[in-house]
């Protein structure tokens, strides 16, 4: 992400990885929630990186973080996701569910052993849903944390972009990812790749059909999109990448925010 002299007066996010262990102990004192970014690495068409998810993930809670520091820091961004419906091309690597989950759990459990009580986990690939919320149940149940809330940031980028680009835009690598990434890492994506995507009709209307019953319908990507898309991403530019994330961050902020000023007494 480019920078500018202006930024480098600005507030900073308080990143966990950057800090020493003296540091840290110190930052103990006056962290009150701790933001877990989890991304994915997975196949993002032909013009969008395979750590599109991660690179937005890390962006949006660092830019969150910049807001609510030093009551909020920022937890090393989980690089992978449950990605095992895009095997079908390269690039593609996907963890199981449990296992995400106890890389979720474990991490939460270390923080909360040195007195943090509020996590938020931040959630950038809708294949990781099912297993967050499992997750954050478990935290809550198991090891007892007060508080622990899984968001699906994703659906703050795709509202966005839906005032942005238009609701055509919005989907995996759609003309929403591309805009963020061309926003923040322009260098990593292949222009010319970008375009509208090309869907399998029926396989698309019998996913949309269970979705909108609030259920779930398990496909292959490839055998949905012959690119590997389902957005259009032929109107994606950075300046309407900037503004979508201008509005996740708000949203994300605000979220925050009332977390940190709800009364863990009454959970």
């Amino acid at each position: 992400m480019t920078t500018n002299p202006d930024q480098e007066h600005a507030p900073q996010p308080l990143l966990l990885a950057n800090l020493t262990s003296p540091q840290t102990g110190d930052a103990l004192s006056q962290i009150e929630m701790v933001i877990i970014p989890v991304g994915a690495h997975e196949q993002h068409g032909p013009a969008l990186p395979v750590s599109t998810d991660t690179l937005t993930a890390t962006v949006l809670a660092q830019m969150a973080g910049a807001l609510l520091t030093p009551r909020v820091a920022i937890a090393p961004t989980i690089p992978w996701g449950v990605s095992w419906h895009h095997f079908g091309r390269p690039g593609t690597i996907s963890l199981k569910d449990d296992t995400l989950i106890a890389v979720v759990m474990d991490q939460i459990d270390s923080l909360y052993r040195q007195g943090v009580k509020r996590f938020v986990i931040m959630n950038m690939h809708g294949g990781n849903n099912s297993a967050l919320a499992t997750a954050a149940e478990r935290a809550k149940r198991d090891l007892g944390v007060p508080l622990v809330a899984s968001i699906y940031a994703y659906s703050l980028i795709a509202n966005a972009a839906r005032e942005v680009l238009g609701a055509d835009s919005i989907g995996h690598a759609g003309g929403d990812e591309a805009s963020v990434i061309l926003a923040v890492r322009s260098d990593l994506v292949t222009t010319a790749a970008l375009s509208a995507a090309h869907l399998n009709p029926e396989l698309s209307r019998a996913k949309m059909i269970v979705q909108a019953a609030g259920g779930v319908l398990p496909v292959m990507m490839h055998k949905v999109s012959t690119s590997g898309a389902t957005g259009d991403a032929s109107g994606a530019n950075a300046q309407s990448g900037t503004e979508i994330l201008g509005q996740a961050v708000g949203q994300i902020r605000a979220i925050c925010e009332e977390l940190l000023e709800l009364d863990l007494a009454i959970l």
